[in-house]
C-alpha cells in the first residue's frame, strides 16, 4: 500500500473534468447511502471541480470505523410468508428491485409512521389478525441508524408494545394491507421515486 500524505497530487480520471489532476486534501466524505459521514479524512479532490474522486486505501479503517459507529445491527424472526409480502410489495414499487430495497421498506413505512404521515392506529390490532399467527422461522436482518432506533423504540412505547421484533412485524402488516392489499396507494409515487434514487 502506498501511503500518501496532505499536498500530494495525482493523475485522476473525474466524473465532471473527465482527465484531471487531484490534490490530496483533508474533507468529510458522506457514505454511498448517505446515512452519515466519516470526517477530515484524505481525499483526492479533483483541481478542476473541488470534487472528491477518490480516498485512499490508508483510510478504510478510519471509514470502516465510522459505519460501524453509525450503524447498529437489528435482527428479528418473521414468519416465512412476510417475506414474501415485503418481496410482493417491492415488486409492486418497481419491478427491477431487489431484496435488498425491502429493507428500505420497512424503515421508509416506520419513518412514515412516527411522523404522522401514515395511520397508527391499527397497527398493534394487526399483530392480532391471522396472517401474524404462524411460526417466526426466518432471521430479517439489517443495519440501522441510532435515529432509526430511536424511532423503533417510540413506535414500540406509543403502541405498547413490548418487543421491536413486534413493531418490525406490525410495519410488514401495514405494508401488506396497503401495498399488496392495495387498501391504500396513497405513498405509491413517492415510493416510486425512493425506488428510482435506489436504483
Amino acid at each position: 500500500m502506498k501511503i500518501v500524505k496532505e499536498g500530494d497530487t495525482r493523475n485522476v480520471l473525474c466524473h465532471n473534468c473527465g482527465k484531471s489532476t487531484a490534490t490530496y486534501l483533508l474533507r468529510d466524505v458522506d457514505f454511498s447511502d448517505r446515512s452519515g459521514a466519516v470526517k477530515n479524512i484524505l481525499a483526492a479532490v479533483c483541481n478542476g471541480c473541488q470534487q472528491v474522486v477518490s480516498i485512499p486505501a490508508q483510510c478504510t479503517p478510519q471509514i470502516k470505523q465510522a459505519f460501524d459507529q453509525n450503524r447498529q445491527p437489528l435482527e428479528v424472526r418473521v414468519p416465512a410468508h412476510f417475506l414474501d409480502i415485503l418481496n410482493v410489495a417491492t415488486q409492486k414499487i418497481d419491478e427491477s428491485l431487489g431484496e435488498e430495497f425491502s429493507k428500505m421498506l420497512i424503515l421508509y413505512y416506520l419513518h412514515a409512521l412516527i411522523s404522522g404521515r401514515y395511520t397508527k392506529d391499527e397497527l398493534k390490532s394487526l399483530l392480532n389478525s391471522e396472517l401474524a399467527q404462524a411460526k417466526a422461522s426466518k432471521r430479517l436482518s439489517m443495519k440501522i441508524s441510532p435515529r432509526q432506533m430511536a424511532e423503533l423504540t417510540a413506535l414500540m412505547q406509543q403502541q405498547n408494545l413490548s418487543k421491536i421484533s413486534d413493531v418490525v412485524k406490525a410495519v410488514i402488516l401495514k405494508i401488506n394491507q396497503d401495498l399488496v392489499q392495495e387498501k391504500n396507494l396513497s405513498g405509491l409515487a413517492e415510493l416510486r421515486n425512493v425506488a428510482a434514487a435506489f436504483c
